[in-house]
């Protein structure tokens, strides 16, 4: 293979897309970021006074963990759909889209004037992307839909329930995060599809049926167990602590079982014939994984790594964030490209799962930061654009 078919082989596979993100929030936001991680242009359409994640979770400037995650590398227009030009613009910006996403209530893109019946019209091979809480459809379509909500809402919450039996919500915003990548799949796969029909299509998705997809196993373990908690995977099994911090360690199957009680020198539970058989070993969990908390607790977290992993034992130490960027492995795996990030500098932000460490990461937009470009490259005057701006149809970042 010649160098530059090399060089073409692994460029990122969506290079010369062209991605319309009308989204806010995450869902849809990250949804369009993934496909700009993976080599599309991506211009990101927020109302004048930006996305509203911008002011979600502290960050300074508009710049908020949030908004930095879900649009790395895009170019940010801040136009108002809700005015005929804003929509005149918006219209002329979608005739060249492949990907359209958006991730208003059921309605309220057809109030805009910017539906996909409307938009196929002139763009028949768009894939348009529609992001909602609970469907287009339905009882509780037009619910408000958060990541506290559908959390509580799927059984998250509830299969997350602390010891006493309270429901608790996962710290961080896993609903939205796994829509995100759902849709940016379901995106891929109709884009396959327009290969080999020149069609695009209305890509329908839910943070509800992400989570329903994402919970598959727990959801059936509570069908097939009559709604009682389900056994443990395997045992022993789970996070211990040790003398100075805390591990995980599992035992997977007969042979990590016996290599796991040689390394805590507890042959003699190998040999008592209720523990020979993983169900055995399920029906007595919490006495099993109490005799390995108790061994583990006599030495350091290293010691124990150490020899599990000679033991071919599953375990690693628990770590927090700034040890899993500064983690062998992670550093070897260039997981974290480092981007020079408004108004931080520096940031780690993880690459793309199965792209390249060559591809270009590049920083999250300001609000508005590319507004006059864009719309100079739709054909738009400067002395147009001043007028736009005057009138309040569109704002440029300073």
């Amino acid at each position: 293979m010649t160098g530059q078919a090399t060089s073409a082989a692994l460029a990122p596979p969506y290079e010369g897309l062209r991605v319309l993100d009308m989204s806010q929030g995450l869902a849809g936001p990250y949804c369009a970021g993934l496909l700009g991680m993976q080599g599309a242009s991506v211009i990101k359409v927020e109302p004048p006074g930006g996305d509203w994640i911008r002011n979600a979770g502290g960050g300074r400037e508009g710049m908020t963990s949030l908004a930095i995650m879900g649009s790395p590398g895009k170019r940010s227009a801040c136009i108002d759909a809700t005015k005929p030009e804003g929509k005149a613009l918006l219209l002329k910006m979608a005739r060249s889209a492949d990907v359209f996403v958006q991730n208003f209530r059921p309605g309220v893109i057809e109030r805009l004037g910017l539906a996909y019946e409307t938009l196929i019209e002139d763009n028949p091979g768009l894939v348009y992307v529609s992001i909602t809480g609970f469907g287009p459809s339905g009882p509780d379509s037009r619910k408000a839909a958060t990541d506290s909500v559908l959390q509580a809402y799927t059984g998250m919450a509830q299969v997350n329930r602390d010891a006493d039996g309270t429901p608790r919500r996962i710290p961080f915003l896993v609903p939205d995060t796994v829509t995100g990548v759902y849709a940016a799949q379901a995106a891929g796969a109709a884009l396959f599809a327009r290969a080999r029909t020149g069609q695009g299509r209305h890509v329908q998705i839910s943070l509800m049926d992400a989570c329903a997809a994402l919970q598959a196993a727990p959801i059936l373990d509570a069908v097939l167990n009559d709604g009682r908690p389900a056994a443990p995977i395997t045992v022993p099994a789970g996070i211990f602590k040790t003398r100075d911090g805390y591990i995980t360690v599992t035992s997977l199957n007969e042979t990590m079982f016996g290599s796991l009680l040689g390394v805590l020198k507890l042959e003699a539970l190998g040999r008592d014939p209720r523990f020979a058989t993983q169900p055995g070993r399920q029906q007595h969990a919490a006495f099993l994984n109490l005799e390995v908390s108790r061994c583990l607790l006599k030495e350091d977290s290293r010691h124990w790594l150490e020899k599990f992993s000679a033991g071919d034992v599953l375990c690693a130490e628990v770590l927090d964030y700034a040890g899993f960027r500064a983690a062998p492995q992670t550093v070897h795996g260039q997981t974290f490209s480092e981007v020079d990030q408004y108004p931080y500098g520096p940031l780690p932000l993880p690459r793309v799962p199965g792209g390249n460490a060559d591809w270009p990461l590049d920083p999250t937009p300001r609000a508005g930061q590319h507004t006059f470009e864009i719309l100079a490259e739709l054909g738009v005057s400067e002395a147009e654009r001043s007028a736009l701006g005057a009138s309040g149809v569109i704002r440029q970042a300073a």
